[in-house]
């Protein structure tokens, strides 16, 4: 007959505690993130062309739709580059969310045999997000090169826009994946919250348009303020250092707490999955 090993109930909370079975476990993690790695990129005919493909042939749609027919404003960037600059970024953040949101249930049969700290599944799946980023981010470069708006400070910042981007989707994705186990409906509904988070976000439109009303919404979105501020590098100015230093805060913060909620939460799941 076979045996189910016990599993620990006593997982880490604290930060130190965290960060040392991270590290403890890095192995699981880097196989965990090869594995989905090699299917995407070496698995395929075209391999890492589909990590660019969806996106571009989603921004030319965007461009064709907005740009050329209805002229929405691109705050005098070329509308390819208006949207690339938010597309490549949104694919890589719901990519790292949806994966973490169904991260139990997707490895519940490895769950419920062996012990290994849960959050080493989110955070695999950030490494593939950022891959697939950075992929699509050769793209963005490419393109800002050809227009002649790629500078020196657009990608000395991106990596702490990245850092926050990634931190916002693995935190929101722990705070979600025990409920999307728990609850079977919950999973019907985060498609939904999603896509009205998508078009909450100055993805399609610049903040320009937006009601003077609304503006609040997209200082405490920390995806928004993402997506102005390369906006803003690629125009030549600045970002706005206080909306990205408490995107960096926020975000963080929001980070410490789903993993807090995921561990409590995730310690009682194996009879549930």
């Amino acid at each position: 007959m076979n045996r189910i090993t016990t599993i620990k109930a006593d997982e880490p909370i604290s930060a130190k505690g965290l960060l040392i079975d991270l590290w403890k476990y890095r192995g699981l993690i880097w196989a965990f993130s090869s594995r989905d790695l090699k299917v995407k990129y070496f698995q395929t005919i075209f391999g890492p062309l589909w990590v660019v493909l969806t996106p571009l042939i989603t921004v030319g749609v965007m461009t064709f739709v907005f740009g050329l027919m209805i002229k929405v404003p691109s705050d005098d960037l070329p509308y390819l580059m208006f949207y690339l600059v938010a597309i490549i970024p949104w694919y890589a953040f719901i990519a790292v969310l949806n994966q973490t949101i169904s991260s139990l249930e997707a490895h519940s049969s490895l769950i419920s045999k062996i012990y290994f700290p849960r959050l080493v599944i989110g955070a695999s799946y950030v490494i593939n997000g950022t891959v697939d980023f950075l992929v699509g981010y050769l793209v963005v470069m490419a393109f800002a090169l050809h227009f002649s708006l790629l500078n020196i400070e657009f990608i000395l910042v991106t990596p702490l826009l990245l850092f926050i981007q990634m931190a916002w989707a693995l935190g929101l994705g722990l705070l979600l994946a025990p409920f999307n186990a728990r609850y079977r409906d919950v999973k019907h509904i985060i498609p939904l919250i999603i896509q009205l988070y998508y078009f909450a976000n100055p993805i399609m439109y610049p903040v320009s348009v937006a009601p003077s009303w609304a503006l609040w919404l997209f200082k405490i979105n920390p995806f928004a303020i993402i997506i102005n501020t390369y906006r803003s590098l690629l125009n030549g100015h600045g970002p706005s250092w206080p909306l990205v230093i408490y995107a960096l805060l926020f975000s963080t913060i929001v980070l410490a707490a789903g993993a807090y909620v995921f561990m409590r939460k995730s310690q009682n799941m194996v009879d549930v999955l």
